[in-house]
Order: C-alpha cells, then structure tokens, then sequence
C-alpha cells in the first residue's frame, strides 16, 4: 500500500511539472518554466531542436517579437518506473498571424511525449517531444476571405500542414521528418526509444 501511494504522488507530481511548463510558457512566466527542464534536456517540436534552456530563451524571444500562442493541454498519463517516467498529454496549441494582411489562427492537435527524471529529489523534464495528429485553420473576422497557396500547402504533411504554412511565411523552415499519426513509421521509433529509455536503456 505504501509503494502504490508512493507512485500516485509521483505520478501527480510528474503530472504537474508537464502541465506548469506549458502554463508558464503561455504566461510568459520564464523562470518557472525553465524551472521544469534538466539543465541537458532535448526538445523536439516543429520549430526547434536543442536543450530545454535555449528553448525557453527561444519561446522567451518569440513572445517578446509579438508571436504569442496558447495550450489547451488534456490531462497528463504517466507511466512510472522508479527514477523515470513518460508522460504523454494531449495539446492543441493556438496562434494568431497575419497571411496577406488578414488575421488567422492556426489550431494544431498533437500528444506531447515527455521523458521526465527524478534526479537529486525534483522531478523534471529530460526530454520533450511531439506527435502530430492534425491541424486546421481559420479567418479570425468572418467576413474577411483568404486565399493561400495550394501547391505549397500541398507540399506540407496533412498532419502540421497549416503549421508548415504559417512558419514558412514567418521565416522559418518547416520540418517534414517529425512524428504524425499520418506516417506511422515516424511514430513508432519515438516509441520504442521512449520505452527503452524506461526500462533504464540509455
């Protein structure tokens, strides 16, 4: 009885760094959000690779240029195994941008995979990565009309194609390699090394 407490308290305390990385993030809240990151951690999301740190310096740059978004984040699985856990959640991130001087919101639908460590005591996140499910978009005033560009929207994978979009026309390359439930051989290797990473491999 005292192990299976043991593990609820982990469990929820896991539960809540993933939950206040993305809460901290959309209210800009810097600190407590590097708070939740070991100090070699890796992200891996569409718009950046590297460790938890420069992603937080990263998200902290893109909200000061005006680029602000917000997680609708459902509730955290865990799966538990002494000093390690997984954490997946379901996430749908909204961004307002200007395509052609009309405003849009882009919705993107994803899982974040998370591989969270308890090292000297503190639960944090050791790795952060992400599951492409599928997105949409649409003109924020409903009497304004767009037109984008279907050859290039077509060149995007159906599950992040409107994020590809929008992040082609903001600068930045989009990636086409990343984990979507559309190319399932994308997904199972980030599986597969999540429960390796589990059962105490790497």
């Amino acid at each position: 009885m005292q192990d299976r407490l043991q593990a609820m308290l982990d469990k929820a305390e896991i539960a809540e760094v993933v939950q206040t990385e993305r809460a901290a993030r959309d209210q800009a809240q810097w600190a407590r959000m590097l708070d939740t990151y070991h100090a070699d951690s890796v992200v891996d999301l569409s718009w950046f690779h590297g460790s938890g740190p420069e992603f937080v310096a990263a998200s902290r740059r893109m909200y000061e240029a005006g680029r602000h978004s917000a997680h609708q984040m459902g509730p955290t699985l865990v799966m538990l195994n002494g000093d390690r856990a997984l954490a997946q959640t379901p996430c749908a991130v909204t961004a307002r941008a200007q395509l052609d001087g009309v405003e849009v919101e882009v919705t993107t639908h994803s899982r974040l995979h998370e591989r969270v460590e308890r090292r000297d005591g503190v639960w944090r996140i050791a790795r952060m990565g992400i599951v492409y499910l599928r997105d949409g978009l649409a003109v924020v005033n409903p009497s304004a009309r767009i037109e984008l560009d279907d050859a290039k929207l077509a060149a995007y994978r159906p599950t992040y194609r409107f994020l590809s979009y929008l992040l082609a026309h903001v600068g930045q390359q989009p990636r086409l390699d990343l984990p979507g439930i559309d190319r399932p051989e994308t997904v199972q290797p980030l599986l597969d090394s999540d429960d390796a990473w589990l059962a105490g491999a790497g």
